[in-house]
This record gives C-alpha cells, structure tokens and sequence, in this order.
C-alpha cells in the first residue's frame, strides 16, 4: 500500500514521476466488482453496514489480488464513540477505516486518538477525514484555516495516512476547483504532507475534463465520488464513464489490466 512520495517537481526519491492510486467510493457488491473489473486499485466503502462489509470484502478478495479496501464511518459525536463503531469493521477485512473528524470540538482529541492508535499486524489502520465543507458551492469562512491547522497536527502527530474530503456540500463535480484560495492552497498541503511521509488521498467528484488538474495535485490515492443517480435518486455507478476516466492518459497508474 505504499506508494512513492513526491518532491516539489512531483518526482518520488529516485527521480520516477509519481503514480497516483484510483479508487472508487461505492455501496454494493455489484458496484464493487464493476470497480475491480473496471480496474481500479482500491474501493472506499461509503458507510456500509459491517456485515455488508465483510461479505463485499471477500468477494473482492477472491476476484483480484493487491485491491486496497477502506471502510468509511459515518460522523461520530466523539472519540468516546469510535470504540465502538470500530470493533464490527476490525474483522471485516478492510485495509483502513476511514474516521471523519467532523467539524466540532471533538476533532483535536479525536485525531490524536487516532494517531496514537498503533494497529496490531493484521488489524486495519485508522485514517482521519478532513473535510472542507462547502456552503452554496464555495468554502465557509475559515474551512481552510480549520483544514490547515488540523492537517498540522496530523504531521506533529505523525498518522499514516490521511484523507481530504471535497465532496462535502459540493453542488456539482469539480466544484472545489473553481474556489480560491482553495486551488492554490490545497495542493501545497498535500505536497507538505507528504514530505511528511504522510499517505494522502483525495476524495472528490470529477468530469472527464478535470482529472488531468486532479492528477497535477498528486496525491497517493484519488477516490472517485459517484455523481450518477438512478430513477430513485440512488447513486448508480457508471462503468462505461469510470473506464473513460481510468484510460485517460493524464492519469497513469500501475493497474490490472481492464477485463473485457
């Protein structure tokens, strides 16, 4: 799950250009095999119940090999509730929990509990959630302060692996990008974190014609935010959409290659 970290000329320690991890946010087993046929390299279980979990677990496993799988929880009210939240997704067979911080007074101690949580060898890893929750489109006031100052004590804490939410209240895809200062902050502190030996994934919604400036951001891993829904306004995973997007050649990965 490692993946080479970039300098300021987005280059990893030996001079390789640096090669970002697609994943995709689904909700069922069905959209989970389209992913993996689809040839994504990592799933993000949008807070599926843990039996559902465990059973989409398994069947990734038996269809491809080096999938890397997250499971994400819902907002918690606190660190006194991410106990128990925890305990029915640790034998599931996720890779990481993904633990939202949520906008309260919680965020600080629940982030250091999350730091100083040191996973047994097979237990998944804890992931804090940064979010940048948006307000008629645009950052609230302060957002990216508050996203600064806590991805500040993630490095001072030193956690593993981080994600930055932007689907948060986001009216359409690739609404984050047109935000300022947002567009000339954001990727800088995902390049700080990294020099930081800090995994950082981005999770955001993306039209054909975004993702080569989503892969100018460079992160380890990009999580691919469904925006298609169904006659019941259920999100509908698109294969044929989510192919044009992985075969883009702006976006390089080292992938299985994609079934027929």
């Amino acid at each position: 799950m490692d993946n080479p970290r970039i300098d300021s000329k987005g280059q990893g320690p030996t001079g390789k250009e640096n090669v970002m991890r697609w994943q995709v946010a689904v909700g069922s087993s069905q959209d989970a095999a389209a992913a993996v046929r689809a040839g994504a390299l990592g799933l993000d279980l949008q807070t599926a119940p843990p039996e559902r979990v465990r059973a989409i677990c398994a069947q990734v496993r038996n269809q491809a090999d080096g999938i890397v799988i997250d499971a994400a929880l819902p907002a918690l009210a606190g660190p006194s509730a991410l106990q128990a939240r925890l305990q029915p997704l640790r034998d599931a067979g996720v890779d990481r929990i993904a633990v939202p911080l949520g906008e309260g007074a919680g965020a600080v101690p629940l982030l250091r509990l999350i730091a100083a949580a040191r996973p047994e060898a097979g237990q998944p890893l804890l992931m804090p959630v940064l979010a940048l929750p948006l307000l008629a489109g645009a950052p609230q006031a302060g957002a990216v302060d508050r996203l600064e100052a806590l991805a500040s004590l993630a490095r001072q804490q030193r956690v593993r692996a981080l994600l930055i939410d932007l689907e948060t209240g986001a009216p359409e895809p690739g609404a984050i990008w047109r935000q300022r200062p947002v567009g000339s902050r954001l990727p800088l502190l995902v390049r700080d974190l990294q020099a930081a030996g800090i995994e950082v994934g981005l999770r955001v919604a993306v039209r054909r014609e975004q993702i080569g400036r989503l892969a100018d951001w460079a992160p380890d891993f990009a999580t691919l935010v469904c925006q298609e829904r169904g006659a019941h306004g259920e999100p509908v995973l698109d294969v044929d959409r989510l192919l044009e997007r992985l075969r883009d050649p702006r976006t390089p990965q080292c992938r299985p290659a994609l079934a027929a």
